[in-house]
């Protein structure tokens, strides 16, 4: 049960409702799930504290006497209990929405919109996957749009497009079946192995206990710019599409 809060940064906070004792102090945690980039905790009530990481955020859980990070904008204490949960952002770009029902239909709004949630790529069919992507747009630059796919991020979109031989570049209505088939599996274990690996720690990047992920020891392309490639062992290339950094191979991904 949660006993206090204490917004340190109002500015991180948007919705009908404020992240505060008025609003927390008594409800329960009684789920937490994902729902494409966001995390959200749903309280006794009806209510939803949606957390979004953005490219530097974390959730943490520490002990409740140790001195908050740099960068700590929301801590919350739960009642008989000697930890914390905190939100840590450097950057800001993530933010915690606190809503009275559902998230997705919220009204009387302050402040930035919740992101978009769109169809997850773990939870969808090869068939409703062709449907969705076959619009004219790059390969890459629809993956990382959060619409119509939800929950892929720029890591795992460099990684799924190599191990399915695409260019970023490739237009999306223009993929074969074949390719297109590929790419859905190569997405699929990508994020799967992620997901089972802790994530990618490339920078900020922590769980909620403050361990790293592991998943950037088997990248294949994402920050291995000048080194080989595990496949064909041509050195790796950077590009910048859809203004997001971006690792191929020249030869494996070459654009057709």
């Amino acid at each position: 049960m949660i006993d206090s809060v204490y917004l340190v940064q109002p500015r991180i906070a948007h919705g009908p409702h404020v992240p505060c004792d008025d609003s927390l102090r008594g409800r329960r945690i009684e789920r937490i799930a994902r729902a494409g980039k966001q995390v959200r905790i749903s309280l006794s009530g009806g209510w939803t504290l949606v957390v979004h990481l953005g490219m530097t955020g974390r959730l943490i859980v520490t002990a409740a006497d140790e001195s908050p990070a740099k960068h700590t904008h929301l801590r919350i204490a739960f009642r008989g209990e000697p930890v914390e949960l905190r939100f840590c952002d450097p950057r800001r770009f993530g933010g915690v929405w606190l809503v009275d029902g559902n998230p997705d239909e919220a009204k009387g709004w302050i402040g930035r919109r919740i992101p978009p949630v769109a169809a997850d790529p773990l939870r969808i069919s090869l068939a409703q996957w062709r449907k969705l992507i076959a619009r004219p747009r790059q390969i890459k630059a629809l993956l990382l749009d959060q619409n119509p796919l939800s929950g892929v991020g720029n890591i795992y979109c460099d990684e799924a497009l190599h191990r399915a031989g695409i260019h970023p570049l490739t237009r999306a209505a223009d993929l074969s079946p074949a390719a297109s088939r590929k790419l859905y599996h190569a997405l699929r274990r990508v994020l799967t192995e992620a997901i089972a690996l802790g994530g990618s720690s490339v920078s900020d990047y922590r769980n909620a206990q403050g361990a790293p992920g592991q998943f950037q020891t088997r990248h294949r392309v994402y920050g291995r710019e000048g080194q080989p490639c595990r496949r064909c062992r041509t050195p790796i290339i950077r590009l910048v599409v859809a203004g997001r950094g971006t690792h191929i191979c020249p030869k494996c991904q070459r654009l057709r």
